[in-house]
């Protein structure tokens, strides 16, 4: 199929079925979104500036005695809730994922929604889905690991010198070493990122879809990019200026909100509270959402039209209803 036509059946797919605009919003609300912008727009006491107030805050947490030690407590203890976060959200968002594109490619294929059947092949395949997830974010869990060691070494240098008063000719070149390397850590990742921002699609699909486990899948993926790489990097394209278009007016007016609550010091922390909670369920929950299900159809779409000659490709999900 022409790269065109495989675009135009995508949007029509999203267009038609509404129901996959729900699955959108829920693959938001667990982080699957790729369109999601949360923005907290911050609240002041009455006639005292936001920065001020925002530091008199933080300064409330810090202890008069903090130590080195006391630092890298807390910067492994932050590490390790946001591990255990990122695979709760990891293993519900496979669930929400998986019945997306399998309800995406019945209503594609056969015009068919069975919502219950869908999330039922979900869970059947959140294991493997979420054990691909991890063997492709190790490369980049390796290098974040390194990064937040290098923070870590960063703020226990400064804290260490400034104990025994150094001069500043003698903190700066080791600050400066750590944050270049830091920098060094963060290129690679970006490059990884955009990678898996085109791999990652048709990965997900050959584990759903195909039923292959987590490896099979990636090199499945792998096989299908490959033979597929130009009407890939169109319909990741076609995502990203999605994603432009969406976060240029999204853009604007959260700045527009952001100026016109920080200039005004007598904001309530009651319209603090509405202003941030309607944006993000607007702007990041629902329409994130609605543009997340037409990512969701563009993909799963593509991914049926690139394998659909292939012997490989099997509708595996039919077991799960007992059919």
């Amino acid at each position: 199929m022409e790269i065109g036509a495989l675009l135009k059946r995508g949007f029509a797919v999203w267009w038609r079925y509404k129901v996959l605009w729900g699955l959108g919003i829920l693959l938001a609300l667990v982080g699957r979104s790729g369109y999601g912008l949360t923005i907290d727009f911050g609240v002041s006491d009455p006639g005292q500036p936001p920065d001020e107030a925002m530091s008199r805050l933080l300064l409330a947490f810090i202890p008069d005695d903090l130590t080195p030690e006391t630092v890298t407590g807390w910067v492994l203890s932050l590490g390790l809730v946001l591990l255990v976060g990122w695979l709760v959200m990891l293993f519900v968002g496979s669930i929400v994922e998986g019945a997306a594109i399998v309800q995406t490619d019945l209503l594609d294929q056969r015009g068919q929604f069975d919502l219950s059947n869908s999330f039922a092949a979900g869970v059947s395949r959140m294991v493997p889905l979420a054990l691909m997830d991890l063997l492709l974010a190790l490369p980049g869990l390796v290098v974040g690991i390194g990064i937040l060691v290098a923070f870590g070494a960063v703020v226990t240098s400064v804290l260490t010198m400034a104990s025994v008063g150094p001069s500043a000719s003698m903190l700066e070149p080791w600050v400066l070493t750590i944050v270049a390397l830091m920098i060094c850590l963060a290129i690679p990742i970006g490059l990884w990122s955009l990678f898996l921002a085109v791999f990652r699609p048709l990965a997900a699909r050959a584990c759903v879809l195909e039923g292959q486990g987590p490896v099979a899948s990636i090199k499945r993926g792998w096989q299908v990019l490959r033979r597929n790489l130009g009407q890939a990097v169109v319909v990741w394209l076609v995502t990203v200026g999605i994603g432009l278009v969406y976060s240029l007016p999204v853009g604007a007016i959260a700045g527009a909100l952001l100026v016109a609550t920080g200039a005004n010091p007598l904001t309530s922390f009651g319209a603090w509270v509405i202003i941030t909670v309607l944006f993000n369920v607007i702007f990041a929950i629902i329409l994130g959402g609605l543009l997340a299900s037409l990512d969701v159809a563009l993909w799963t779409v593509g991914y049926r039209q690139w394998t659909m000659a292939a012997p490989a490709m099997q509708q595996v999900y039919a077991p799960v209803w007992g059919r």
